[in-house]
This record gives structure tokens, sequence and C-alpha cells, in this order.
């Protein structure tokens, strides 16, 4: 009997632990050698597209794998499987961090960023999550050696009423002449954060108005000692944390602060997504999250990694309830099926009114950077509507999900929230990365989901609700 071939290529990125990575991807070696499997591809963790194999993967693979050994941009994925003609395993692992720590890996949110950019040029993904451990994942594997991988996620109709379509269209009207700042491009690999102008401009009727890196830079450079005093006296007061970290870096703190303020109040900006690394942290010094967390304070509308379609989705919530307050862009991290929740986090541009405790929230280095300043909390509990809109292979659409926002310890550092999903997480989850939906979801405390069908309607959209 042949034994099956496997092309399989394991994601590392140095940011992340990277011991964690590489025990992960010997475990996963041994689990697929040990059902049979005969192996191709590059035994070392690949970090860039560039390390990629120009050989990889060879034909006649059986089955093609990306384990997500640790978080990777998406051009890894679309440099070794961009041009595959049978379905992408994407292999996510389970988070080894203890309660409280930095995500050590984010695999899930590294699959679920390959699978957009996937998806979006053609190739079929299948989500595996779970441990080389486990006996499900043992048994997965062994059934997909055998042909037997199964459809990838379909189609996901309302799961209830809609909201009167008259209402909603004078909510949406509201959104006309509505203005987000992009401030820089979106990084490398992150094809979730790109964007269309003229979509934005013609279906929801908000506008964009950019600014490259180098004068966001000369704005901030440029405010005055005595402004960037102010602004970290005035965020000290809220979070008393702050005096705690480094002098210098709390001090480019308030001058981020102040320079993103200062441009959005000059533009009447509703919105700004901004680029906020890796040049932030390597060539001024700081991580711009809670200087984020601070303009989110003052209602505008606030997306990380130049994200504007989140922030996009984020002023579509609002103008559908503009009483239900602030809402929270995050990455989906963590699944688990026995208590059907979804760990929802990032890396700490929550703005402290968001906070579980908004009178212990605590302001800290950032977790993967060890740079000042991000927030590092749990966010608050009740009930959440989920939602993204997305840019698909096909069009776009949006994505639609409720559940109960556990209260609990913050269980990565950052800011996280647990959420009992509506219906089933896995199938949610499933959903999100085999349909190559973005890595960025937002959050809203309310239930918007009978406002957001109408919408969804009213725009011409496809309406996606696991």
């Amino acid at each position: 009997m042949i034994s099956p071939r496997v092309a399989l290529l394991a994601t590392g990125r140095s940011t992340f632990v990277q011991s964690a990575g590489l025990a992960a991807n010997a475990n996963a070696r041994s689990l697929l050698e040990g059902i049979g499997a005969r192996i191709e591809g590059p035994y070392d963790l690949v970090e860039f597209a560039a390390q990629v194999p120009s050989d990889f993967p060879s034909s006649g693979a059986d089955l093609h794998i990306l384990l997500c050994a640790t978080f990777a941009d998406a051009s890894v994925a679309l440099a070794a499987f961009g041009e595959s003609r049978i379905p992408v395993v994407l292999w996510a692992l389970r988070d080894p961090a203890p309660t409280g720590e930095r995500l050590y890996i984010n695999s899930l949110c590294g699959a679920n960023l390959a699978a957009h950019a996937l998806v979006r040029d053609g190739v079929e993904v299948r989500l595996l999550y779970g441990n080389p451990d486990e006996a499900a994942t043992g048994e997965w594997l062994r059934r997909a050696l055998a042909g037997e991988l199964g459809p990838a996620a379909g189609s996901f109709p309302a799961r209830g009423e809609s909201a009167d379509p008259s209402r909603v269209k004078a909510a949406l009207s509201q959104l006309r002449g509505a203005v987000i700042g992009v401030v820089g491009d979106a990084p490398t690999g992150f094809t979730t954060c790109e964007y269309e102008p003229g979509w934005l401009q013609s279906t929801l009727g908000i506008g964009t108005r950019t600014m490259s890196l180098d004068a966001a830079f000369e704005r901030i450079s440029a405010v005055p000692a005595q402004v960037r005093e102010a602004e970290v006296a005035a965020a000290a007061v809220r979070s008393p944390s702050l005096r705690s970290l480094p002098e210098v870096q709390v001090d480019r703190f308030g001058a981020v602060a102040t320079a993103l303020r200062e441009w959005t109040q000059e533009g009447g900006l509703a919105g700004l997504a901004l680029r906020c690394w890796p040049e932030f942290p390597l060539q001024y010094g700081v991580c711009p999250c809670s200087a984020l967390g601070r303009l989110a304070s003052t209602g505008v509308a606030t997306a990380c990694e130049a994200d504007v379609n989140g922030a996009a989705t984020m002023l579509l919530m609002r103008a559908l309830d503009p009483a239900q307050g602030l809402t929270y862009l995050a990455d989906v991290v963590r699944v688990d099926e026995t208590a059907g929740t979804a760990t929802f986090w990032h890396c700490g541009l929550a703005p402290v009114e968001l906070a579980a405790d908004p009178e212990s929230a605590t302001q800290d280095l950032h977790c993967n950077r060890g740079i000042g300043v991000a927030g590092n909390f749990p966010l608050r509990p009740g009930r959440v509507t989920i939602a993204r809109i997305s840019r698909s292979r096909d069009g776009y659409r949006l994505l639609l999900g409720g559940g109960e926002a556990l209260a609990g310890p913050n269980r990565f550092k950052g800011n996280s929230l647990d959420v009992h999903i509506d219906g089933d997480a896995s199938t949610f989850v499933r959903a999100l990365v085999e349909r190559g939906f973005e890595h960025h979801t937002v959050l809203a405390w309310a239930d918007l989901r009978p406002d957001l069908r109408a919408a969804a309607t009213s725009l011409g959209i496809e309406l996606v609700e696991p």
C-alpha cells in the first residue's frame, strides 16, 4: 500500500514564542508519520514568504497542510499554496499561554488571515483546530488522508427577524458624508485590511482621507512638550498605571494621542484606520494601541492595522443604534467547544469605557513588542453583536453573529473577552475561516442583529449568519 503524501509547511514568527511553535511542528509531524503519511516540505518554521522553497509543494501530493505553528502574515500562505488546486488544510493549534500571559503562538488568527487570502484567490480551505495529542485531531487527519475532507462551510441565511426596512434605511442615510482617516497602507500580507474607496463611497456614502506614515510622524514629532504632558496627565487621571511605564514611551504616547486627535478634529473624521506596526514600534519606539483607545473614547471609530472596512463596520453599527455606545475591533483567537465560547482579543486598543472595571483598567507594555503603551484589561460582559463588512472574491457581504459576553479574567495580555456564541461556536469559527472572512470582527454591546439583517438587504450584500 502506497503511503499518502502530505505537503506540510509550518509558519513561525519571531515575535511569538518560537519554542512553542517548534514543539508543535515536531508533534504534528510525529502524528502524521504515525498515521502513515509521507511528509514533504521544509522542517524549519517559515517566517516570511521568501523562505518558502521554490519547488514547494511538489506535484502529486495528496494533502496540502499549512500548520500555523505561530501566527504569520498571509504572504507565506500565498507563496506556499496560492496556486493549489486541491483544498488546503489550515491547521490551527490551541494556544498554550497561561491565563493572563501574552498569546504564545496566536495560531487561530494566523489561520484566519491565511484563509482570507487563499479563498480570495480561489483556493478552497478547511480548518482543523486542535493539538496533535488530541484524539479528535488524529481522527480528522486519518479521514483527510483517506480523501474524506468533506465540504467547506456553506451558506448561512438569516437566523431571525429583520428590523423595519424604512427605519434602517433612514439610519443608513446618516452614514453619508462620514469620512474615515487612513494612515499608511495595510501591513504586508494583510489582505484582510485592503479596501475599495469607491465601494465605500457609492454603497455606504463613506469617504476616506489618507495620510502617509512619514506625514504622521512629522505631526507627532511637532507636538510641543507641554502639550504631550497635558495629554499624559489627562490620561493618567483615568489610568494611573500609565505613570509606571517608561517615561520616554509615555511621552511618545502623549504625542501620538494628541496628533491623531488633532488630525481627526481638523478633518471632521468619524473613523481612523492606522497602520500601527511595524513602523511605530521599530522607527518611533512606541506602540499606538492606547493612543487609539484614547481617541475611541471621544467617539471616533478606531481600527488598527489600517483596517478601513473594520472601521466602516463600526460606523455602520453605531448608525443603526447610536445609543449602544462604543464598539471594539478584535481577532478570534480561541475556541472552547465544550463551553460553546470563542475568545475575542486584540493587543490593547480598547477604550477604558469598555473595561469590565474601568477603575482598574491597566495600561501596560505591548504584549509582543515589550514597549508601551497598550491596554491590558478584560472587556465588559453583556449581550454582544458580532459583525463584519467583508470584501470577498464575489463581492461584498456581511458576517453576523451574536452571543453573551462572559465575566472573567483577562485571558490573554491585551484586551480579551470570552463570548458564548449563539448556536455553535465551532460552526461560527469554521464559517469565519472556511468562507474566507477577514480576521477582524467588530463587537457591539447591544443586540443589533435585526437591524443588520435589514441593512444587508438594503445594501444589496450577502448576509452570512452562522
